[in-house]
C-alpha cells in the first residue's frame, strides 16, 4: 500500500513539474508578445505622473498667493497702507507667520519699499523702483504675477516672486510680494517618488534645464530638442530621444515645463530581470508547497472529518440548550399549575377535618380532583421528557397528537407573546419517524413564525396568527407553516438554508441551517421555502414509513 502510494505521488509531483515548467515558458513567450504593450502603459504611467507633479505645483502655486490675497485684502479693508507704523508692524507679523516666503516686500507707488517690515530707503543714484518686471506686470495685470528672478540682490541666489496687487479705495496703490528661493521648487521636484530609470526636471521657456541632473549628456540632448521644438511651435507635451520617453506639462502662472521621462530600454531589460528571478523564485516555492500540502493532505482530511463531526454534536447541543431556554419558563408554568392546585385542595381538605366537615362525598370529589391535576403533571412531564430524549430510532406516533404536544410545550411562551396556532383539521395519521425531531424543526419554525409576528404587527394583537396545515401523499407527510409577518428578503432567502448564522439580534447562530439540516439527514426528507412573504410559507416534509416497508 505504500509502495503505491509513493508511486501516485511521483506521477503527482512530475506532473507539478512539467505544469510548471510549462506556465514560466508561456509566461515568457507571453511576455515577449507584449513587451510593446508594457513599453505603451509604461509611457501612459509617465504622462499620469508628470499631471500629478503639475497639479502638485498648481496647489503650491495657489497655496502662496491665496496667502499673499489674504493679507492684501487685510492691508485694503484696514487702511493701513498710509500708516509706515501700521503697514511695518503688520509685514513684519506676516512675514514670521509665513514660514512658505523667504522674503516679503511690499512696493508702494510712491517708490516705498518694504521688505519683512523693515522700511528700505532710496538710493537716489539708483533707477526708480517702479521700473521693476514684477512691479509692472502687477500693476499692468491688476492679477496676481508670478516671476523668475536671477540672483534676488538680498538673497544672492535665483528667486520665484509671487505677487499681487493691492489697492486703497479702489485704486491701486502698491503690490504685495512673497519671495521663495529657486532651490525651494527643485526640493519639490526631488521629492516625488519615481520609478526606477526614470527622472523629472524643469525646463524654461528658453529651453534650459534649471534643475540638477546626473546625466549631462542626456540633459545637453533634452535641451537641444526642447529648444528647436519651442522655436517651430510644435507640439511640445512629449518626445523620444533615443530610448528615451519624455513627458512634458506646463506649469501654472509661469511659461515654464516640468518633464518626466524614462530609458524604456533600461527599464525593461531591468523588468525581465526581475520577473526571470520572481519566476525561478516561485517555481521553488510552489514546487516546495505542492509537496508539503501533498504530504499534509491525508493527515488533513482525516483531521476535518473529525471536527465535522465535533461541530455536528456541538451544533445540535446548542439547539437543544436554545429550546430549552426559552421554554422553560412556560414548562415551569405549567408545573406549578396543579401543583398549586394540589396544594389547595389538600388546605382545603385539613381545613374541613378540623371544622368537622368532611364528609365521604366531599373526600371523593377532592381526590378525584387531585387525580386530574397528577394525571396533568404526569402528562406534560411526559411530553416535556419525550421532546428532549437522545433516542433518535424511529417509532409510531400519531402527526396530530404530537403536534398538539408541542403546542402544549409552547403554550405560555405564545401566550406571553399574544400569539395563536391554527391547527386546521386534517385526516390523522400514525407515521414511523423519528419524533422529537420533527418537534424541534417545528419549534424553530414557529418561534421564526412568532418572531416575525411581534415585529411586523407592534400594536396589531389580533393579526398575530400562525397557520399550520398537514397533507399525505402516499408515504409522504407535508407539514406547512404559514404566516402573514415581514416576511423574506431576496438577500436573505439566498442564505437562509446555506449558513449557520442567524439574522436575528439574539439568535441562536443555527436557525434554518441547522432545521434543513436534520430534515435531510435525519428525516430523509426536506425543508423548503414556498412563498417568501404573504403569507411566508414553509413546507417541512419527510417520510412516513421504513424504506423496506
Amino acid at each position: 500500500m505504500y509502495n503505491v502510494i509513493m508511486k501516485d505521488n511521483i506521477k503527482i509531483y512530475m506532473i507539478i513539474i512539467l505544469a510548471s515548467l510549462f506556465v514560466v515558458l508561456l509566461g515568457v513567450k507571453i511576455y515577449d508578445s507584449t513587451k510593446d504593450r508594457m513599453i505603451e502603459l509604461s509611457n501612459k504611467t509617465k504622462i499620469i505622473t508628470s499631471h500629478n507633479i503639475i497639479n502638485t505645483f498648481g496647489f503650491w502655486f495657489d497655496e502662496r498667493i491665496n496667502s499673499l490675497n489674504r493679507a492684501s485684502k487685510f492691508i485694503e479693508y484696514s487702511k493701513m497702507l498710509h500708516d509706515d507704523d501700521k503697514i511695518s508692524k503688520f509685514l513684519e507679523i506676516f512675514a514670521s507667520n509665513s514660514p512658505e516666503f523667504d522674503l516679503i516686500q511690499l512696493l508702494k507707488d510712491d517708490e516705498e519699499l518694504y521688505i519683512n517690515g523693515k522700511k528700505i530707503a532710496k538710493d537716489t543714484n539708483k533707477s526708480s523702483r517702479l521700473g521693476l518686471i514684477w512691479y509692472i506686470e502687477t500693476k499692468q495685470s491688476e492679477q496676481p504675477t508670478v516671476n523668475f528672478m536671477s540672483n534676488h540682490r538680498l538673497l544672492n541666489q535665483d528667486t520665484l516672486n509671487f505677487c499681487v496687487p493691492n489697492f486703497d479705495d479702489n485704486k491701486f496703490a502698491a503690490v504685495l510680494c512673497g519671495v521663495v528661493k529657486i532651490q525651494s521648487i527643485f526640493e519639490k521636484i526631488n521629492s516625488f517618488e519615481l520609478p526606477a530609470n526614470s527622472y523629472s526636471f524643469i525646463i524654461t521657456h528658453s529651453g534650459e534645464i534649471i534643475t540638477p541632473m546626473g546625466d549631462l549628456k542626456l540633459k545637453n540632448s533634452i535641451e537641444n530638442s526642447l529648444k528647436e521644438l519651442f522655436l517651430t511651435n510644435s507640439d511640445k507635451t512629449a518626445i523620444n530621444l533615443g530610448s528615451n520617453f519624455i513627458v512634458l506639462s506646463e506649469i501654472k502662472h509661469l511659461n515654464w515645463f516640468v518633464g518626466a521621462g524614462t530609458d524604456n530600454k533600461k527599464e525593461t531589460a531591468e523588468l525581465i530581470k526581475d520577473i526571470g528571478k520572481k519566476a525561478a523564485m516561485m517555481l521553488f516555492v510552489f514546487l516546495g508547497l505542492a509537496i508539503i500540502a501533498n504530504l499534509l493532505h491525508n493527515y488533513m482530511y482525516k483531521r476535518l472529518n473529525r471536527k465535522n463531526e465535533e461541530y455536528e454534536i456541538l451544533l445540535a447541543h446548542k439547539a437543544k440548550m436554545g429550546e430549552a431556554g426559552e421554554l422553560i419558563s412556560g414548562i415551569n408554568h405549567q408545573f406549578i399549575q396543579p401543583v398549586n392546585s394540589l396544594n389547595l385542595m389538600i388546605s382545603t381538605l385539613l381545613m374541613l377535618k378540623n371544622d368537622g366537615k368532611l364528609n365521604d362525598q366531599i373526600l371523593i370529589d377532592m381526590l378525584k380532583s387531585g387525580e386530574k391535576s397528577v394525571v396533568l403533571l404526569n402528562d406534560t412531564i411526559k411530553i416535556f421528557r419525550n421532546f428532549y430524549t437522545t433516542n433518535e430510532s424511529k417509532a409510531e406516533f400519531s402527526i396530530k397528537q404530537s403536534i398538539k404536544n408541542l403546542l402544549t410545550l409552547m403554550h405560555t411562551e405564545l401566550s406571553r407573546a399574544n400569539v395563536s396556532v391554527c391547527l386546521n383539521d386534517f385526516d390523522d395519521k400514525n407515521v414511523i419517524q423519528i419524533e422529537n425531531i420533527i418537534q424541534q424543526i417545528l419549534l424553530i419554525l414557529i418561534h421564526n413564525a412568532k418572531d416575525a409576528l411581534n415585529e411586523h404587527f407592534k400594536d396589531d394583537i389580533k393579526s398575530r396568527k400562525i397557520f399550520i396545515d398537514v397533507s399525505f401523499n402516499e408515504n409522504i407527510c407535508f407539514i406547512y407553516i404559514s404566516d402573514f409577518g415581514g416576511g423574506v428578503s431576496e438577500e436573505i432567502k439566498q442564505i437562509m438554508f446555506t449558513k449557520p448564522k442567524t439574522t436575528k439580534k439574539h439568535g441562536s447562530g443555527i436557525g434554518l441551517y441547522f432545521a434543513k439540516k436534520l430534515a435531510k439527514e435525519k428525516l430523509d426528507g426536506d425543508l423548503i421555502l414556498l412563498n417568501r412573504v404573504n403569507p411566508t410559507k414553509f413546507e417541512l416534509n419527510f417520510k412516513t414509513k421504513e424504506n423496506n416497508d
